[in-house]
Order: structure tokens, then C-alpha cells, then sequence
């Protein structure tokens, strides 16, 4: 054999020898990042300037929290979204989906009608996504004590009785709600 063919096969050995050793290795990643999952989520903190308002429910268990944030990309802008927390908490837990998101808004506020009932205020809106039901298992980690079966409805109530977004034409309002 020459040294090239030896060179190959010591590879080859060592390749084949290290299989089991590669394998434990994936199985401890694996269980690790399994583990890793479980208990409480993880938060996304709330910095001061995308959150615009927040709003506490009538019993103090929640807060309902309008945020702004750049939009991005090329047109630029600001996303708007509602999320319903805990009282008092700084953080949004990881995965926890918005009530609402708005791409366009003017006149946005928030005001609880009751325990159960959240009632979004706007002028005009153009909505990406709205919910109308909200329920604490949604912010309550897997094995909480807690009541998983408490709702909120959320309601959309525009300033103006007839169109917001567009006007009777069908032609786009501006922000300040001209034509």
C-alpha cells in the first residue's frame, strides 16, 4: 500500500470509529435542547418607545398594551399591534400572537368596557390581522396554576359610523382622514 491508500484508510477507520462518539454527542444536543424547552417561555422585552399605551383591565389581573414598530423594508412605515399581558409585566412572552395588527393607523386607544370586553378606538385603520377572542392560556406556561379558561372579547369600534379607511367613493382617506 502506498501512503496515499494508508492515509485513506486511517481516515476511513477513524470516521467509522468516531460514529458512536458523534452519535452521543447528537443525542446529548438533542435532549438538551429538549429540555430546554419545557417550563416558562421566553419573553420578548418591551422597550419604551414601541410600547405607546397601556391599558389595565377593571379587576387589575391584565394589561392590554398598543405598540408601535418600524415597519421596515423599502415603503418604511410603522406596524401597530395589541397584545393582552399580565399586570405589570415588562415582556411579552415568545410565540404570544397580537389581538391585532394594523399597517395604517390614526386615533389608536384602548379602553376595557368591562372584566371581559376590550374595545380598540381608531380613526382610520387598515387591519393585516384581528381577532375577536383572547384567552389567558395564551400567556400561561404549561402546568400553571391559574384559569386557563378566562376570555376576553376584543371589539372594534371606528370613530366614524360610516367608512374609516376609504371613502364612500372607494377611494383611500389620508391620515388625517381627507380625501
Amino acid at each position: 500500500m502506498d501512503r496515499e491508500q494508508i492515509d485513506s484508510a486511517n481516515l476511513a477507520e477513524r470516521i467509522r470509529m468516531g460514529r458512536p462518539g458523534l452519535l452521543i454527542t447528537c443525542s446529548v444536543c438533542i435532549t438538551i435542547l429538549f429540555l430546554g424547552g419545557c417550563g416558562e417561555p421566553a419573553q420578548t422585552e418591551i422597550s419604551k418607545d414601541v410600547e405607546q399605551v397601556r391599558v389595565p383591565s377593571p379587576n387589575g389581573q391584565l394589561d392590554a398594551i398598543l405598540t408601535r414598530e418600524d415597519g421596515g423594508g423599502a415603503a418604511g412605515g410603522w406596524e401597530w399591534y395589541v397584545y393582552i399581558v399580565a399586570k405589570g409585566s415588562h415582556s411579552i412572552p415568545e410565540g404570544a400572537q397580537p389581538v391585532l395588527n394594523a399597517g395604517t393607523l390614526t386615533g389608536g386607544a384602548l379602553e376595557w368596557r368591562q372584566n371581559h370586553l376590550l374595545e380598540f378606538h381608531y380613526n382610520i385603520a387598515h387591519f393585516n390581522q384581528f381577532r375577536n377572542l383572547w384567552g389567558l392560556h395564551e400567556i400561561q406556561y404549561v402546568g400553571a396554576t391559574g384559569e386557563h379558561d378566562y376570555f376576553v372579547e376584543i371589539r372594534l369600534a371606528p370613530a366614524s359610523t360610516d367608512f374609516s379607511l376609504l371613502a364612500p367613493d372607494g377611494a383611500f382617506r389620508d391620515k388625517k382622514g381627507q380625501l
